[in-house]
């Protein structure tokens, strides 16, 4: 039995080896040093490595412009930090050329973990201004049968206690938002200001993307607050929320939140308004906490493609597969697996660039020892086939 233990604590550290070296990537860097003695121009060199690659990876990853306007805090946050995401350097042998000494350092890297760094101080987000969030939330009251959208302005008329919960809505949401450094617009004086032909009950993607391009907001919370009797008990109320975070420049959902609740007994507007307050905060900081990790993880601005391989590719290694593709191709931000054959897999990634420079990034890509190479490409798409050897 004893053997058997030995055995798979083996084979589970064989295992986490093999993972974690699926993940490095390798760099070598050669350099110089005017330092006096072998070992200090030893640490030199590794330490001029370090930054060298360090710098290197993150102008890929970020871009140069936003790499140079960040370099106090990358240097602070980052670089300070390299052991966590360089956990191997090997140096060569030190030669002395005259006055001066001489190395080459081999370092792997992982990606992944510098990625995460990147994440974590707010570095892979592609805008630094304050992110706007427009909220064109519908409410429908069932028990007194009216409706107020604040860009439908004659609907405001005689309709003053949803008009106080949108507010309250807003309010709980701004304060949420702002928590993770968005900007909630406020809407209420706002509805005279769109012309009438975007005033409609249900609003296309279209109409969104008009309202996004007015008011300077790529963020957008659409979405529905119900109130109606409670099918429980005749002196209480039911409220319905549905709330969906869209990143309007292309109408994809980045998150949302769901929630039902019954009120008191009590009178239908005191009721209702008490529960609201109750419980508004928790869902509002549900959605902002959700739409902040889309934003940490670099999605919000990305361009979504399908990544289609066309080989079989052995069902036990394509979760390894998937890692080593985000490791070569540093502008796949998030990659999730959609559509899987016996002979082709597909995936849909977020990518900061768009298809045609997505597919000229993949022209020389290799993985285990096998090349791939674009073979088709549309504004969605990108197909890759297996080369035969």
């Amino acid at each position: 039995m004893k053997k058997v233990w030995v055995l798979l604590a083996a084979m589970m550290t064989a295992s986490m080896v093999w993972a974690q070296a699926a993940d490095l990537i390798e760099k070598s860097f050669t350099g110089t040093s005017t330092e006096n003695t072998p070992q200090a121009a030893r640490r030199d060199i590794q330490e001029k490595a370090s930054q060298k690659v360090s710098e290197d990876l993150i102008k890929e990853l970020i871009g140069e412009e936003r790499f140079t306007k960040n370099k106090t805090l990358i240097q602070n946050k980052i670089q300070k930090l390299s052991n966590r995401y360089i956990p191997f350097a090997k140096p060569s042998e030190l030669v002395q050329e005259g006055s001066n000494y001489k190395m080459t350092v081999t370092l792997k890297v992982s990606v992944k973990d510098l990625k995460a760094l990147l994440q974590e101080n707010s570095l892979l987000a592609e805008n630094d201004t304050v992110p706007l969030v427009l909220p064109v939330i519908a409410f429908t009251d069932k028990v007194d049968l009216k409706t107020f959208r604040w860009w439908k302005p004659e609907e405001g008329t005689n309709k003053a206690f949803l008009i106080s919960q949108n507010r309250t809505f807003e309010n709980a949401l701004r304060g949420a938002f702002q928590k993770h450094n968005f900007y909630l617009v406020k809407t209420m004086p706002l509805g005279l200001q769109i012309p009438r032909s975007y005033q409609n009950e249900r609003l296309s993607l279209d109409d969104m993307q008009f309202f996004s391009q007015y008011f300077g907001a790529p963020l957008m919370i659409e979405g529905q607050v119900q109130y109606s009797k409670s099918p429980e008990s005749s002196n209480r109320y039911r409220i319905e929320i549905k709330l969906v975070a869209l990143q309007v420049s292309n109408g994809r959902p980045i998150a949302d939140v769901s929630r039902k609740f019954d009120t008191e007994m009590g009178a239908f507007e005191t009721a209702v308004d008490k529960k609201i307050r109750e419980s508004i905060d928790g869902t509002a900081q549900e959605l902002a906490s959700q739409v902040y990790e889309a934003w940490q993880r670099g999605s919000l601005g990305a361009t979504i493609l399908r990544l289609t391989f066309r080989g079989r590719i052995p069902f036990n290694q394509k979760e390894a597969f998937k890692e080593k593709l985000k490791t070569q191709v540093r502008e796949i931000r998030n990659i999730r697996e959609r559509f899987v054959t016996a002979d082709s897999v597909a995936y849909e990634v977020d990518t900061g660039l768009n298809s045609k420079d997505f597919a000229a990034k993949l022209g020389n890509l290799e993985i285990d020892g096998r090349k791939w190479r674009p073979t088709e490409q549309t504004d969605t798409e990108v197909v890759l086939q297996l080369q035969r050897q």
